[in-house]
């Protein structure tokens, strides 16, 4: 159907039914409208199916069938055209992403060479690009900045020639043949002020598509730092290996188990040779009684556990023979992993020393407690002797005295003699009390008789006789029992001497006595009220000045500690104290 005759074609059907229809109503009315008369019933279902199986059918196939064939007609043309449209777009749009995709390549490859451009322009090493010969192409700018020369001035110029690199160098690496395969060293290379600077040089060849040869490209990188630091390296390693192995001290690094590194002292110490480092067990270097000792506070060390640094153990040389050493250990990274920098001394002959300081101590202890138990063995022989013979003897005197005169009836006489005899008894009785207290002096009687508790109060009470301005207060809070018998002399004489220092030095009013159990601890304390004095300040003595020095040694000789405080115008206080045995001295 031509596309210019569609009205045509449509109105041609219409007209012909139009004209089917019409006819058909006239031969209706004319010829069968007489024939039934009024029976307008009979006429309708005439007229319908005259409709029904004439109209109808001239509809459906005069104008309904062609509309149907020429929409669809129509729609085929339609689709084929929209198919065809959309063949044109598919294949317009295909163009254009193949187009855009050339576009975005080229932009791609365009800022690749862009990047790649500025990345030479900014990279810190010298790129030089050249030809096959050797003339500059390319030159970037920190060649410009290491060189001095501007990539114009150095244009169409030879590498050699500007670099100034030598014959040898320009011959292997610059001159294209020894370039070919790659060529990387190190090389003098001159600026263009003339000064010459060490460079790492790396020559590569780039290929055409054919795999010919079009040019090189060479990286400089200035290594005058990494020059430096190496010199200065091995200044410093020359200077550790002089002090190291020059020390008078043994250094070692110890590391899993093992040592790692061992000093030309230390390998001395152990007398054993450097070449057995390697199969070197440190156990065998310390003696068996201190292995365990170091081997755990290593171990703390390592484990970050807090561990001292410093030690002493006993190491054995190679003849056998131990020595003693002081040791001192630091945490380092020594082959990626924590390992021991160990530091040790002999100590051998200080140890002995020590040893023999110790021991002289001691012996001058033990001497010490002898002279003072031969002291109280002397004194209480003495006071013994007083007091049974003197003693007795002039009370004997004064009793003979006293009976001669009630004998010869002259005690109430008026005669030379009398009187004579009469003055001798209190001369007498006077030097009976007299040997009394020499001898209680020397050794209190009461202190073996009565104990010392009873001591105690009897001393004060005669210092409080002797001494009445100043108080003396008293405060006993143990038993007799309580106290070993071998400690009351020691604190018998302790508390006699700080009493006698208080009532020379002190100027004090008062004193108190304390002897007291504290804490398991048996404590004597005697403290005064007076001037004081700063014990920080060296003392002048007097008379040998060992009374503090007597109350020290007497306090230590059952294992005691003595302590005085005391500050000026805050008075002073002496404190002696032992710990009391589960089981009573004896």
């Amino acid at each position: 159907m031509l596309p210019g005759r569609p009205v045509l074609n449509l109105i041609r059907p219409f007209l012909l039914v139009c004209s089917i229809i019409l006819l058909t109503e006239l031969v209706i009315m004319v010829v069968l409208e007489p024939w039934f008369g009024n029976r307008h019933l009979v006429m309708a279902l005439v007229d319908s199916a005259a409709l029904i199986f004439v109209c109808f059918p001239s509809i459906y196939f005069l104008l309904i069938k062609p509309m149907a064939r020429h929409l669809f007609e129509k729609a085929e043309t339609e689709r084929a055209l929209k198919h065809m449209r959309a063949s044109n777009e598919r294949l317009r749009r295909d163009a254009d992403e193949r187009v855009q995709a050339e576009v975005i390549e080229r932009t791609k490859s365009d800022a690749r060479v862009q990047f790649q451009a500025r990345i030479l322009a900014v990279v810190q090493q010298a790129v030089v690009a050249t030809g096959k010969g050797g003339v500059i192409l390319y030159w970037n700018r920190f060649a410009e900045w290491m060189f001095g020369w501007t990539e114009e001035e150095v244009r169409n110029q030879t590498l050699a020639k500007v670099t100034g690199f030598t014959t040898e160098a320009a011959r292997t690496g610059l001159s294209g043949f020894g370039a070919v395969k790659g060529w990387t060293g190190e090389v003098k290379a001159v600026r263009r002020d003339g000064s010459t600077f060490p460079t790492y040089l790396t020559c590569s060849p780039i290929w055409r598509a054919d795999g010919s040869v079009a040019g090189f490209v060479y990286t400089f990188i200035d290594i005058s730092e990494r020059k430096a630091a190496e010199t200065a390296i091995r200044d410093s390693e020359e200077k550790y290996s002089t002090v190291v192995e020059n020390s008078p001290t043994g250094i070692f690094i110890y590391r899993n188990g093992r040592l790692e590194f061992a000093n030309q002292r230390f390998f001395q110490m152990v007398g054993r040779p450097m070449q057995e480092l390697a199969s070197m067990d440190i156990a065998d270097l310390v003696h068996a009684e201190d292995w365990p000792m170091v081997q755990e506070l290593w171990r703390r060390r390592l484990a970050g556990l807090g561990a001292s640094q410093d030690y002493e153990c006993r190491i054995l040389h190679a003849s056998g023979e131990p020595r003693w050493v002081s040791g001192r250990t630091a945490l380092i990274r020594y082959g990626g992993q924590v390992a021991l920098l160990g530091n040790i001394q002999d100590i051998t002959e200080r140890h002995k020393a020590e040893q023999s300081l110790r021991d002289s101590r001691e012996s001058l202890h033990n001497l010490s407690a002898r002279l003072m138990s031969a002291q109280e063995s002397e004194r209480q022989r003495v006071a013994r002797e007083l007091h049974d013979s003197i003693g007795q003897s002039l009370s004997a005197a004064k009793f003979m005295v006293e009976r001669a005169l009630d004998e010869q009836g002259l005690t109430d006489g008026d005669s030379p003699q009398a009187r004579t005899l009469r003055a001798v008894v209190p001369v007498l009785q006077a030097s009976v009390e007299e040997v009394r207290r020499i001898s209680m002096a020397l050794r209190p009687t009461t202190l073996d008789d009565l104990g010392l508790i009873a001591t105690i109060a009897w001393f004060t009470r005669e210092f409080q006789m002797t001494y009445p301005h100043m108080d003396v207060e008293r405060l006993i809070e143990v038993e007799e029992f309580e106290v070993p018998d071998l400690l009351k002399t020691n604190i018998f004489r302790i508390l006699q001497e700080a009493m006698n220092n208080a009532s020379k030095y002190s100027q004090a009013s008062k004193i108190t006595v304390s002897l007291r159990q504290i804490l398991g601890d048996l404590q004597l304390v005697v403290g005064d009220n007076g001037v004081g004095f700063d014990p920080d300040q060296p003392r002048r003595k007097t008379h040998g000045g060992f009374g503090l020095v007597s109350m020290r040694e007497r306090a230590e000789l059952f294992g005691g500690t003595l302590i005085i405080t005391s500050a000026v115008g805050a008075g002073t206080m002496v404190i002696a104290q032992w710990s009391l045995p589960e089981e009573p001295i004896s």
